[in-house]
């Protein structure tokens, strides 16, 4: 059963950030080329993606007490790893934010959700589809953080004031958030909303994971691996075996939906989410220790998932 589930979905699905890899070695893509795959995938695939997957959530339906365990195991990874990465790491502010984010923020869309629909059907979508809608606010709740980094940091050098509502204005025009809105709207009327728009949600969202694996894989290619770094290490420790453990020890204190407990472990399991790194390149963050985490995170994730998965 294990090597069944990692030669098929898992390594399959994998191949998608390696075939990338390996094209930027060989020279048929460069950085530039996967900037925009990238783009397409943030303000168009993923949209996508996003909307019809919150526009079927039955959200009456949701098992809340896995959604209460999940987050308070995310807030815990990502609070804990930030400040340890301030504290013992010494990391700038905006990096340790940046690898508390990646402790915590899974892969979920990219890597997570294909695999778990493969083994599970469309029985997986739902409950990931419910931690994608809370992983949007923890996405958004960064970039204010960042934002506010970024801001202050002008006042010190140029005295630039600070305006909240400029933050503010960014992340309701961010693709992710619009999708994530327009999806619960969806889902209020989903009898009023014509069937031609789930069909191109569906269609776009359909290449965001492949899209997006591949355009990574490009991009860390680039990006020399060694030294790995105690900072990349750690976050890589606290997201595939703190982060799951955490998720276990909480579930023994509610009770949840046999379903939506595997998905919530599944996906508290899975590899460092590549958000971080996106976001460290928007705002002039050091990705180094970030990409390693995601890149190191994602090849050990195909042994923890296949064997989690076997059993």
């Amino acid at each position: 059963m294990l090597l069944s589930n990692l030669a098929d979905p898992i390594l399959p699905i994998f191949m998608a950030l390696m075939v990338g890899y390996g094209m930027r070695h060989l020279r048929f893509f460069d950085v530039g080329a996967a900037q925009t795959i990238n783009r397409f995938v943030f303000y168009l695939a993923m949209p996508g993606l996003i909307f019809n997957l919150v526009a079927h959530i039955p959200f009456g339906d949701i098992d809340w007490g896995t959604m209460g365990v999940y987050i308070g195991s995310e807030a815990i990874v990502y609070g804990g790893s930030a400040w340890c990465a301030r504290r013992f790491f010494k990391c700038t502010l905006g990096e340790s934010i940046l690898l508390g984010m990646a402790a915590g923020f899974v892969n979920h869309l990219m890597f997570v959700l294909p695999i778990a629909q493969s083994l599970h059907g469309s029985i997986a979508a739902q409950p990931i589809a419910a931690i994608v809608f809370i992983d949007v606010v923890v996405f958004a709740l960064t970039v204010f953080a960042m934002d506010l980094l970024k801001a202050s940091e002008n006042v010190k050098t140029s005295g630039q004031r600070y305006h909240p509502g400029h933050v503010l204005g960014m992340l309701a025009r961010n693709p992710m958030v619009l999708a994530c809105g327009f999806g619960g709207i969806a889902a209020a009327l989903f009898a009023q909303v014509p069937s031609g728009v789930f069909t191109y949600a569906k269609f776009v969202g359909a290449s965001a994971a492949p899209a997006a694996l591949f355009a990574l894989g490009v991009i860390l290619a680039d990006r020399p691996v060694r030294p790995v770094g105690g900072a990349a290490w750690f976050a890589i420790g606290m997201k595939l075996i703190v982060h799951p453990a955490i998720f276990m020890a909480l579930a023994g204190l509610v009770s949840m939906d046999a379903n939506w407990e595997t998905m919530g472990f599944l996906v508290a399991a899975g590899p460092c989410g590549a958000m971080p790194f996106v976001i460290a390149l928007q705002y002039g963050v050091n990705p180094s220790a970030i990409a390693k985490a995601v890149l190191i995170s994602t090849l050990l994730s195909l042994l923890s998932l296949s064997y989690l998965t076997a059993l």
